[in-house]
Parts: structure tokens; C-alpha cells; sequence
């Protein structure tokens, strides 16, 4: 763990939405493993019918099926929950793809909106809004925040 910042939460800090990314983000994996899955055995199942074909060949098969499976699935199920979006009464705390955590107090929050299954976060003294790609349940998330800037 070393060079990863620390996703710590403050002790007087209070949590009121805490997602991962969407299950919804798996849908392509998924479906990619279900082809693969398809074409391996019965490529595995013709190897097991046909009486001149090495079984060292079906065994190559089946290493390739799981390996497959687990880059193309495996990896980015583990990376999608690592995802994380968190929003405290203090702040909103963000961990992406590469683990790196990013902290935006809501004092600096201008505005807040959803579109296509991420949030758009307006702050003060930029210019563009940063956008928050795949966060889960942004409807609920986005009125957390609302609510929050309102107070």
C-alpha cells in the first residue's frame, strides 16, 4: 500500500452516502465472459469427442478460458468495487481508478447535478465542473448533496 493515499474518514465526521461503482459497469465484462465461456467449451467439448486430438490441447484450452477469465472479468470486478464515493457532512471523498483519493469540502461546492450515471460537482474558481464518472444511486447522492449545500 505504499504510495496510496489513505481513505480514511475523520473521527467528528459523519457519513451520509457511501457507494461503490454500479453493478451496472459490469455489463460488458460480463457478457464478454459468457461469449468466451460459450466458444471454450465447446471448442473443450468437440476436443473431448474427437479421438485424435491431444488432451495436453484441451488442457491449453481450459488454462486459456480461465485466464481470460479472470482479466477480462476478475480484474475489473475487483477495480469496480475499489470505486468508492463518499459524502460526509464535511466533505465529499472520491477514490478512481488508479486509487488516488480525492477530498472536496462542501464549502467549496457551488452546485451539483446528475447526468448518465455520474455527477457534475460545480466549484468555486474553476471555471468547468469536475465530473464524477460511474458513481451508484446518483439520484439519492445528488439530493445528499443538495441537501446539504442548502444548509
Amino acid at each position: 500500500m505504499a504510495g496510496k493515499a489513505p481513505f480514511r474518514v475523520g473521527e467528528d465526521e459523519v457519513v451520509l452516502a457511501d457507494v461503490c461503482a454500479p453493478l451496472s459497469s459490469l455489463t460488458i465484462p460480463l457478457l464478454e465472459i459468457v461469449l468466451a465461456t460459450g466458444v471454450a467449451w465447446m471448442a473443450i467439448g468437440w476436443m473431448d469427442v474427437t479421438p485424435h486430438v491431444n488432451p495436453q490441447t484441451r488442457n491449453l484450452v481450459v488454462l486459456a478460458w480461465a485466464v481470460l477469465v479472470a482479466w477480462r472479468f476478475l480484474v475489473p470486478l475487483a477495480a469496480s468495487r475499489r470505486h468508492r464515493f463518499i459524502v460526509t457532512d464535511k466533505r465529499i471523498l472520491a477514490r478512481g481508478k488508479r486509487g488516488a483519493v480525492d477530498s472536496i469540502p462542501l464549502r467549496q461546492i457551488h452546485s451539483v447535478r446528475r447526468e448518465r450515471g455520474g455527477l457534475w460537482v460545480a466549484l468555486y474558481g474553476y471555471a468547468q465542473p469536475v465530473r464524477f464518472e460511474r458513481v451508484a444511486k446518483t439520484r439519492a447522492v445528488e439530493k445528499v448533496l443538495q441537501a446539504q449545500l442548502r444548509r
